[in-house]
């Protein structure tokens, strides 16, 4: 996370700041728990909580509070948005339910999520359904023909001109790879929030625990090491994987491992055409520089 260094108050209130900024970006105000939730480093929420009543909005040049919630100076409409994504949020996370609960039914599929909230059900009415989904050891590529293929059937895979509601299934990895440094930029603070605002659909064995472990937000846990010596699975793993990358679309096939939203590896699949993570960065750095 692009981090401040907490020795003292003054640190703390910075940080705190740059906090609300970046959730601005996605117009959305914040909760002081969100607050304390969401900064880079563990410390009392009663100290959190002492600053942001007691000293940053009746002091503050920048920031204001209302029914709870805080945000920048002027941006008090955000609490209108935030509260009209959530319903939306709502119905999107129904529909993701259901589809979770038929992906849960293939072997392999460890644990999913919606991914891109950026915060508590903050969906656009017209965005579609972000999944992440863990997958078990070498069965990757044969989650991804199941899960795709099972929404393309009903169709409810995201179109140019019709995402509403439908259902993107763009982010794997497998149980045995669970770090997502490798996909960090150099300067990322999306990277972090995008992790800590995954909605949790289904989690088997505890896969969720382990994932977080592996990104540093809980404590280290023991991880098993488990290798499939099943062959006809492993050759339908090969098989569904050159099947797959076939008929990839050819903007994708062109990206492959060159851009920062499409990276193909053993045990990753991420495939946005669209990264907007250093846009979303040189946003909050420019906002940054003009209140702080």
């Amino acid at each position: 996370m692009f981090e401040f260094n907490l020795k003292n108050e003054d640190n703390l209130r910075r940080a705190i700041i740059s906090v609300i900024a970046f959730f601005d970006l996605f117009e959305y105000p914040l909760s002081a728990f969100e607050i304390w939730k969401y900064l880079d480093r563990r410390i009392d929420f009663s100290e959190i909580f002492k600053i942001l009543n007691k000293e940053l909005v009746a002091l503050s040049p920048v920031i204001e509070s209302k029914w709870g919630f805080y945000f920048l100076k002027g941006r008090k409409n955000n609490i209108i948005t935030r509260q009209k994504r959530y319903n939306y949020t709502n119905q999107k996370i129904k529909i993701a339910r259901r589809f979770s609960k038929v992906f849960s039914f293939w072997p392999f599929v460890k644990l999913t999520a919606v991914s891109n909230l950026i915060g508590d059900h903050n969906l656009r009415d017209e965005s579609d359904i972000d999944f992440f989904i863990i997958t078990s050891t070498k069965r990757i590529w044969l989650s991804r023909f199941f899960c795709a293929g099972l929404a393309k059937l009903l169709n409810s895979r995201p179109r140019v001109n019709n995402k509403k509601n439908k259902i993107c299934l763009s982010f794997y990895i497998a149980e045995n790879d669970l770090n997502l440094n490798k996909l960090r930029l150099e300067t990322d603070p999306y990277f972090d929030y995008w992790i800590r605002s995954l909605f949790l659909l289904y989690n088997k064995r505890d896969t969720y625990n382990k994932f977080l472990s592996a990104n540093g937000l809980v404590s280290p846990q023991r991880e098993e090491s488990k290798t499939s010596v099943n062959r006809l699975l492993d050759i339908l793993e090969t098989i569904a994987r050159k099947i797959q990358l076939r008929i990839m679309p050819k903007e994708l096939k062109a990206k492959i491992n060159k851009s920062e939203g499409v990276y193909i590896g053993d045990n990753i699949l991420k495939l946005h055409l669209h990264d907007k993570r250093q846009e979303f960065f040189n946003k909050y750095i420019s906002k940054i520089n003009e209140i702080l």
